[in-house]
């Protein structure tokens, strides 16, 4: 398959939205909308030009229809030392991952989730992933995962194609954001619930750690264009604010996040049958850990670092620990001397641990849950304990 061809067309057409030549090392910025009207027309534009570029490959090849996208529960390929060991990305089984991750990236320039990007290179009419829904998606660390492996295999072998195809993917996270400082699920937009502002999974955590990697200059990123770093500082700053503005009060008090909110009222919102609205903590705990990441975070985010940690503080559950006893699904076994849980979920109204069904029945007693989902979802965690402890570090540092 010709990479190098395909991804120049994709520049020429991502320079034009952004007034830059098009030259494929000359991209250098990137339009950001500046309203919703604005950002669904460039979220139409670049699921067309996904589409379009499928079906011409189809075409090409001779095909009736797309060839199907090889599946598998992850990405099929080690993500941490993908991501992080430059000896491994530039060995012949590392260059390997990278081309088959690099065939995957969509010409919008993301990639796709539960796809196999470790085995095989794409295939000309393949599709770019094994779920339509999420083509491609922030959603189980995709596009994330796969910008810092061509990130890595950048810096360690400084071949182009791959710092090319991570600017394209870091121009697509930048593109992909609300005007209201936000990321939906997926993008190009997919409806339904893929569209809210979606911190499930650690989404947009992923996302604010990568423009905020960009935005402060982190030495494997030297290869970022100082346009594009100027616009991740911008992307960053909105992504801090939207923290701040999507923070759940009640009764006038801060308390932390929900797994996903309204992407106009902002207000949090139910995803799957039984994902229901309420307060996230394992999400809210990983986005409390980011601001705390910060050098002089603004005042307003170290107001929400503080209120968050005292809503986590004041619901511990102690003397529990959440695991398997026989059963197919986890449950809470007595143990004085286990680090203190918390619920997933949490009722906005009646601030009880609450817990959803596929049937989208919401019960405050986990027993009542089916089987299945008790089996198949982790209804505790212990995510907010790293926060505390972490915060009492965070403390000793100089605010401004």
């Amino acid at each position: 398959m010709n990479i190098r061809q395909p991804l120049t067309a994709v520049f020429a057409s991502l320079a034009l939205l952004a007034g830059c030549s098009g030259d494929i090392n000359a991209v250098e910025s990137v339009k950001v909308a500046g309203n919703m009207k604005e950002y669904r027309a460039l979220s139409e534009h670049f699921y067309q030009l996904d589409q379009k570029a499928l079906q011409a490959e189809v075409q090409q090849a001779g095909l009736k229809k797309p060839l199907d996208a090889p599946a598998t529960k992850r990405f099929g390929f080690d993500a941490q030392r993908a991501t992080s060991n430059a000896e491994f990305i530039a060995s012949v089984e590392g260059r390997h991952i990278a081309d088959v991750v690099l065939s995957f990236q969509t010409p919008s320039g993301g990639w796709s989730k539960r796809t196999d990007m470790g085995s095989a290179p794409r295939k000309p009419g393949q599709k770019f992933g094994k779920e339509k829904d999420y083509v491609p998606t922030f959603d189980n660390y995709a596009t994330s995962v796969q910008f810092w492996v061509m990130v890595n295999a950048c810096n360690a072998t400084g071949e182009q194609r791959y710092c090319d195809s991570a600017l394209r993917a870091l121009q697509l996270v930048i593109t992909a954001q609300y005007p209201n400082g936000g990321w939906p699920q997926t993008f190009p937009l997919r409806g339904k619930y893929h569209d809210d502002i979606t911190f499930n999974d650690d989404a947009i955590a992923n996302l604010l750690n990568l423009v905020g990697a960009v935005a402060r200059g982190d030495a494997r990123l030297a290869f970022v264009p100082e346009p594009l770093q100027k616009q991740a500082r911008a992307s960053l700053a909105r992504g801090l604010q939207m923290l701040v503005d999507t923070q759940v009060a009640i009764d006038g008090e801060p308390t932390i996040w929900g797994a996903q909110h309204d992407a106009e009222t902002l207000l949090p919102t139910s995803a799957r049958a039984f994902e229901p609205v309420a307060l996230a903590t394992s999400e809210s705990a990983d986005l409390v850990l980011f601001m705390m990441s910060l050098d002089n975070p603004p005042p307003a985010v170290a107001r929400a670092i503080e209120s968050a940690v005292a809503w986590f503080e004041a619901r511990k559950i102690n003397g529990f620990r959440y695991e398997r006893a026989g059963h197919s699904y986890k449950e809470l076994i007595t143990d004085e001397e286990a680090s203190p849980l918390w619920a997933r979920f949490y009722d906005i109204d009646s601030d009880r641990p609450v817990f959803g069904d596929r049937n989208g029945e919401v019960y405050f007693d986990l027993n009542q849950v089916s089987e299945e989902r008790r089996a198949g979802y982790g209804w505790y965690t212990e995510r907010p304990y790293k926060v505390l402890k972490e915060f009492r570090k965070w403390k000793k540092k100089p605010q401004p």
